[in-house]
């Protein structure tokens, strides 16, 4: 077999095309990294059992200015319908989250993936398909892997990193020798994309608790629905399900009100959670379903796969570009499993209740029925779990909090919270649209801070960190003596500086995922944060 080497290095090598591994590369060549992302399918699978996208989701899609096209053609979940052996006990509405997108958007993993990969193929890289990586090996300064092309024949190729998003089959995983341990339901499912009839309302997704066994109607785009229901332990799941046995099995369960047609997808499958045992081993790590697989009910899995790709993605590039300590690397694990580890217990919490009812007492089912009963306060905090606005980095090493008695919703770990009415360069603006670029952003409150003494002060302690942008918010717009790093953000209602609790000044540091890693009501702590916390930053010599 020829083995051909004429492919460059490049900073990091993505092994898997879909959602997460073009995120990741996207976010990867916007750092300025050079990268290379090989799939072993010849193109987008048609097929996908994710159907939504998150607000948190749609908050980071946005950065890549396509949430626009999601949500005009998408459909929102706005809803839900509860039925208890056919008929209809609870009908909920989904409140508004704090967010730019208050409500979760079905929009095909398939149309997600197109979108991605023209904004990657626009960054000038290609997808290339039909590649298969079978071998690698890794030293201190880089990993070297086989692959085969789409003719069979067989080439080398370098990275300074790997990022394994290849599924939950990975090769890369099983290269590595890490192990993925988990366990899988005991029942079959059975799976179909279909359009159905007299399915009002179309925003709302419909849960079906049976003695045969739990029965959802998910919602899709185009007017689609995704049927999934579980099937007895003993059922043969062989083959490919007909519309006519989905038909059947609805019919009993639903109470015969609904007419399915146009079957586009029919599957059977079982329902996995598993966790690999570590996502970083030297230079190459996991990310997506190659970490964590769980259950499909929730739509959890892969908006998890995006963030994996949004934390990791401005840490490697920090490290390819020696800008700072390798150790940094380790916060991605440090971050990301206790989020897998709870996405996966939540999902397992969704689902097994519903697969458990049909062996239930009438007490037991009740008392499920009734967890479904949230007063306002508790609906809104499980929906801001559910649309993942409320992940919690405060116990990652990158998390520190040098300012007491302020607010407990844009705390260090907490995801920022946007802000509107603000203006920069003459234009209004919200503060999301100054994140989630290349560079962390330093805002620093006028207050009584807001003079040139520290400003001064912050420029100097970070003038050789050139992955920080300084931005001075001002509610008034009397002050213009800034260093030149410095950009002035007026904040004319006050509203980013009280809802951030910085009216006596001080200052926030935000990641280019945008969560926040420092605040402060004295300015002069930033710079034992950045020599401490971030392992005290290796720049290039000026």
């Amino acid at each position: 077999m020829m083995v051909s080497d004429n492919f460059k290095r490049c900073d990091v090598l993505v092994a898997g095309g879909r959602t997460t591994g073009l995120m990741l590369a996207i976010r990867l060549r916007r750092q300025g990294l050079s990268v290379r992302i090989i799939d072993s399918s010849p193109g987008i699978d048609p097929h996908s059992r994710a159907t939504v996208l998150h607000s948190r989701s749609l908050e980071l899609m946005e950065n890549l200015g396509i949430s626009k096209e999601i949500v005009t053609n998408g459909q929102q979940l706005r809803g839900m319908r509860l039925f208890e052996e056919g008929q209809l006990v609870l009908e909920t509405a989904n409140p508004p989250v704090d967010s730019p997108f208050p409500f979760a958007t079905a929009y095909s993993q398939k149309r997600i993936e197109h979108l991605l990969e023209k904004k990657l193929r626009d960054l000038g890289v290609n997808v290339e398909r039909s590649t298969n990586l079978f071998a690698l090996e890794q030293d201190a300064t880089s990993v070297r892997v086989r692959l085969r092309d789409p003719d069979g024949s067989e080439c080398r190729a370098e990275a300074s990193w790997l990022v394994g998003c290849d599924g939950a089959h990975s090769t890369t995983r099983h290269l590595l020798g890490i192990e993925f341990p988990g366990w899988q339901s005991r029942y079959p499912y059975i799976l179909a994309d279909v359009i159905i009839e007299n399915d009002d309302p179309a925003h709302a997704y419909f849960s079906f608790l049976h003695r045969d066994g739990p029965l959802y109607f998910f919602i899709l785009d185009a007017g689609r629905r995704q049927v999934v229901a579980s099937l007895p332990q003993a059922y043969s799941a062989d083959g490919t399900p007909s519309l006519a046995e989905v038909q059947a099995l609805v019919d009993r369960r639903s109470g015969g009100n609904y007419r399915l047609r146009d079957a586009r997808w029919l599957n059977y499958f079982r329902i996995g959670y598993r966790l690999a045992d570590r996502f970083r081993q030297g230079r190459v790590f996991l990310a997506g379903d190659a970490a964590h697989i769980n259950s499909l009910v929730g739509g959890h899995g892969m908006n998890t796969g995006i963030q994996d790709a949004c934390n990791l993605a401005w840490k490697l590039a920090l490290a390819s570009k020696g800008l700072v300590s390798d150790a940094l690397l380790d916060s991605y694990e440090a971050e990301r499993r206790p989020v897998a580890e709870k996405m996966i217990a939540g999902t397992r919490d969704l689902t097994e209740p519903n697969d458990s009812y049909r062996f239930m007492t009438k007490a037991q089912k009740e008392t499920l029925i009734k967890g479904f009963q949230m007063n306002p306060d508790d609906l809104m905090s499980f929906y801001r779990n559910f649309e993942e606005l409320d992940l919690d980095y405060s116990a990652s090493p990158l998390s520190r909090d040098d300012s007491s008695g302020l607010s407990r919703q844009v705390k260090p770990g907490s995801e920022a919270r946007n802000v509107e009415g603000l203006t920069y360069e003459g234009q209004t603006c919200d503060l999301f649209s100054l994140l989630g670029g290349p560079n962390h952003a330093l805002f620093l409150f006028a207050g009584e801070l807001g003079d040139g003494d520290t400003t001064a002060l912050l420029s100097k302690w970070t003038k050789r960190l050139p992955w920080i942008e300084k931005y001075l918010v001002s509610i008034g717009k009397g002050r213009r003596n800034l260093p030149k790093d410095f950009r002035l953000l007026y904040d004319p209602q006050a509203q980013f500086t009280q809802r951030y609790g910085m009216l006596d000044g001080g200052l926030y540091l935000i990641r280019p995922d945008g969560y926040i890693s420092y605040r402060t009501s004295k300015a002069k702590g930033v710079g034992n944060y950045l020599a401490e916390v971030m392992q005290a930053c290796i720049s290039r010599p000026q």
